[in-house]
């Protein structure tokens, strides 16, 4: 079996419960959209001392866990943190990014849209893959009257932020490498 050389990532948003719960669910959303593209699931942790998100992330379903471990990254700065993911989005080429709508994520992923020249569709509560292999993005629009599919047809990565609580988490696998 070849190894699938497309990639989803999800940005490891791990500073608090809260936060970490919707990395880890859409590590599990990444994981099925991943078997309709062939593609693999990688998560992204930037910080100091980070290393048992690592593991963290593998067990919820992470084959690849880029790690950008600095103790000059040990406090949050938005500046630094869309400056690593610009860097690592262009040498690695990813289809896909996905980032959980948290107050932290709203500031950080239209930045790093806007810097990759990429669309962004903000709070989505559903990702699915269409008969071209584009991301489909459902996400409210009209103050919530009426939910939108949005496609990114050209532009990549496709990027999106999605809701904590939109989807489950997969169980931990305490087998898992990353």
């Amino acid at each position: 079996m070849k190894e699938a050389t497309k990639e989803i990532w999800v940005f490891g948003d791990y500073r608090n419960y809260f936060q970490n719960r919707v990395t880890l669910q859409l590590l599990s959303r990444a994981n099925d959209l991943a078997g309709m593209i062939d593609a693999k699931v990688c998560a992204t942790v930037f910080g100091h001392e980070v290393d048992e998100w690592v593991g963290e992330y593998a067990a919820h379903g992470a084959n690849t866990v880029y790690v950008i471990d600095h103790p000059s990254l040990k406090h949050y700065s938005i500046d630094w943190y869309v400056t690593l993911m610009e860097r690592l989005a262009r040498e690695r080429n990813p289809e896909i990014i996905l980032v959980g709508a948290t107050s932290f994520g709203r500031e950080f992923a239209p930045r790093v849209a806007k810097r990759l020249a990429t669309g962004l569709t903000a709070d989505c509560v559903g990702l699915d893959i269409d008969g071209n292999s584009q991301l489909v993005q459902t996400a409210p629009a009209f103050g919530g009257s009426l939910l939108t599919r949005i496609i990114t047809p050209y532009a990549r990565p496709q990027m999106a932020t999605v809701r904590p609580g939109t989807f489950q988490e997969i169980p931990h696998n305490t087998n898992a490498t990353g």
